[in-house]
C-alpha cells in the first residue's frame, strides 16, 4: 500500500484540491482512502459533504473503529471525514506518549493495507501534532507550492522534517515531488518564473515538470463536490492533474 500525504505549510497552495484529485484519478483503477486531518474540513465537505458526528480524531483516539466513520464517496473511493472538533482531539494525542506513532499504529491495527491500494491525506497549512504523524505513516510526500518566496521558504522546513523522520523513525519515506499549483511556464509574470526557477535550484530532480495552471474547472469542481475529472474531463485542470498523477507514479 502507498501512503501518500500532501503538506506544505503555507495555506493558499491547493493541498485540499490537490489530494482530492490524486485519490480520484488513482481510484479509477485502485482503492483509494482519502483522509482528511485538517479541522477546517475542506476536503470533507468538498467531497461527501459537511459531517460533525463521525470524524477522523474519534478514530485516532479509539473512540470509534474505523468502520463506524468511513464514508464512501465513490465506488472505489472512501473518506475519512474531519469537523472541527478535531483541533481538541489534536491537542490530546500531543499530549500522549510517543503521539507520532498514532496514525501508522491504527492503519496497521484496522488493517488497512488489506483493503485499500493507496491512502492519501490532505493536512492543515502548518507542521501540526497530526501532520507529523503522518510522515511517520506515509511511504512518499508531495509538497503543492505557489509561486511565491513564502510557499517556496516553506518547503526546505518540510524536506528537513522528512530529513529527520527517516533518520529516527520512517527510513523508507521518500519525497514524491515538488509542483507548482496556479502556474505555468508560459505564463507573463516574470517573477513567478523566477521563483519557479529559484526552486529547481534549490531542489533539483524533486521538482517535477507539471505544474497546475490556474483554471476555474478547478474551483467550481469543488463547489459541486466533485473531482475536476467527473466535472470538467476535458478541462485543463484535468489535463494537468492526469500529468501530475502520473508522474508521480513514476516517483512511487
Amino acid at each position: 500500500m502507498v501512503i501518500i500525504t500532501v503538506i506544505n505549510n503555507k495555506g493558499g497552495v491547493s493541498k485540499t484540491v490537490t489530494s482530492i484529485n490524486i485519490a480520484s484519478y488513482l481510484s479509477r483503477d485502485s482503492k483509494v482512502l482519502l483522509v482528511d486531518l485538517d479541522a477546517q474540513a475542506n476536503a470533507t465537505i468538498s467531497t461527501i459533504g459537511e459531517t460533525s458526528n463521525d470524524h477522523v480524531g474519534q478514530w485516532l483516539v479509539e473512540e470509534k473503529k474505523f468502520a463506524e466513520v468511513v464514508k464512501q464517496y465513490d465506488t472505489s473511493f472512501d473518506v475519512m471525514p474531519s469537523a472541527r472538533a478535531l483541533d481538541n482531539y489534536s491537542k490530546l494525542i500531543g499530549t500522549e506518549p510517543d503521539y507520532q506513532f498514532i496514525l501508522k499504529e491504527r492503519i496497521e491495527s484496522e488493517k488497512l493495507q488489506q483493503e485499500y491500494d493507496y491512502i492519501v491525506i490532505d493536512n492543515a497549512p502548518s507542521l501540526s501534532t497530526l501532520a507529523y504523524t503522518t510522515f511517520l505513516a506515509a511511504t512518499h510526500v508531495v509538497i503543492p507550492s505557489a509561486p511565491e518566496e513564502h510557499s517556496i521558504s516553506g518547503i526546505a522546513n518540510i524536506l528537513q522534517t522528512v530529513v529527520n523522520v527517516k533518520k529516527r523513525y520512517n527510513p523508507d519515506l521518500k519525497v514524491a515531488g515538488i509542483f507548482f499549483s496556479k502556474y505555468h511556464p508560459s505564463y507573463r509574470e516574470r517573477i513567478d518564473n523566477d521563483m519557479v526557477n529559484d526552486a529547481r535550484e534549490a531542489f533539483g530532480e524533486l521538482v517535477l515538470q507539471t505544474s497546475i495552471r490556474k483554471n476555474v474547472s478547478i474551483k467550481e469542481a469543488l463547489a459541486y463536490k466533485k473531482s475536476v475529472f467527473d466535472y470538467a474531463p476535458e478541462s485543463a485542470g484535468a489535463q494537468d492533474y492526469q500529468k501530475l498523477v502520473e508522474e508521480i507514479k513514476t516517483k512511487i
